[in-house]
């Protein structure tokens, strides 16, 4: 990523004493940042799918409300955070340190609380750790602009490891067959190595590198994950969800001195060159699949979001393929990846 390898003097030199509600007022002179929501500290839900869906493709309209009502606090906030971390990297001086303050006195907050400590159902530990990406990749960006005030930053620190490790451990002994070898696995990993490089944590680097490729190295000859194809309609939806944390996570994990991309002959890049390839022939997916896909046949549209993984992969490699098929979709975007990738990579 990106790098700001100094702090203004201004920075350093600012004691940053503001946790907790204290949020509110980051910026100083009274002037609100933004609110923080009351920290989500339980999560429990059921699955997204019908009962009787064995591919997990058939959408249940009920239950994904639930899911969609006890998540979207926590999605907001962290749509919250990333757009004001993005802003401290956008912005100068005083500005800049003023986004950043906000940023890292909302996180303390939910640190305070001990938030996503209480994840009560299989599904709510399956859904974590994207979220605990997103705080993570916030963090991360504040940091380049202000050091947080030692004992809010021991704090958030402390907060982002323990959430993740027990998520480490859960996809370790926990996680059913399938989702420890998925897309969901995937994420599991991404969110390692975000933790690890906002925290400099090598523990969480290196158990990220190797999520990461227990994922990757399942893609056949062209690409596509097995685990993923037999997502019947939705194989491909699927698959983009694999590609994103696969090519961001092995992308920061390159900063640290992983060659993920290298391993099992290149497997991550057959992964992003999958994803223009089925576009252009969706028989490579179909065939794998056995169905006709939501994304190709109008049910579904690809999302900007989707494809947010491209800057950091072309911010290492020549690939016109994929530079050609995201251009239309530009500006590219996740929360979960930590906002405007322009500003990352």
């Amino acid at each position: 990523m990106k790098r700001q390898t100094t702090l203004s003097l201004l920075a350093l030199a600012t004691a940053f004493g503001t946790t907790g509600a204290q949020a509110q007022e980051a910026q100083g002179g009274g002037e609100a940042c933004f609110d923080v929501p009351e920290p989500v500290v339980s999560l429990s839900y059921g699955s997204r799918y019908t009962d009787e869906s064995e591919d997990r493709s058939d959408i249940d309209e009920q239950s994904n409300a639930e899911v969609n009502e006890a998540l979207d606090p926590v999605d907001d906030f962290i749509v919250e955070l990333t757009s004001h971390a993005n802003a401290a990297l956008e912005k100068e001086g005083a500005d800049a340190e003023s986004e950043a303050r906000c940023v890292i006195a909302a996180l303390d907050q939910w640190a305070e609380s001990d938030a996503l400590s209480d994840l009560g159902s299989m599904n709510a530990n399956l859904s974590a750790p994207s979220r605990i990406a997103g705080f993570a990749m916030a963090y991360w960006q504040a940091k380049q602009v202000v050091e947080p005030e030692p004992e809010a930053g021991e704090r958030i620190d402390q907060w982002l490891r323990a959430r993740m490790t027990h998520s480490m451990n859960w996809f370790d002994a926990d996680a059913p067959p399938k989702a420890s070898r998925n897309n969901l696995r995937a994420w599991a990993g991404f969110a390692a190595a975000a933790v690890g490089d906002a925290t400099d944590d090598d523990l969480l680097r290196s158990w990220s590198a190797y999520s990461l490729m227990t994922v990757a190295c399942q893609a056949d000859q062209v690409g596509a994950l097995p685990l993923e194809m037999d997502r019947g309609p939705r194989a491909m939806h699927y698959q983009l969800h694999a590609v994103a944390p696969l090519v961001v996570g092995a992308t920061m994990l390159d900063d640290d001195g992983y060659d993920l991309f290298s391993q099992c002959d290149g497997a991550i890049n057959r992964i992003a060159s999958f994803v223009p390839a089925a576009f252009e022939d969706e028989a490579l997916v179909t065939d794998r699949a056995g169905e006709a896909q939501t994304l190709f046949n109008g049910e579904d549209e690809v999302q900007g979001f989707e494809l947010a993984w491209a800057d950091a992969y072309l911010s290492l490699f020549d690939a016109p393929e994929v530079e050609a098929f995201v251009e239309s979709y530009r500006p590219l975007g996740n929360s979960k990846l930590g906002g405007s990738q322009s500003l990352l990579w």
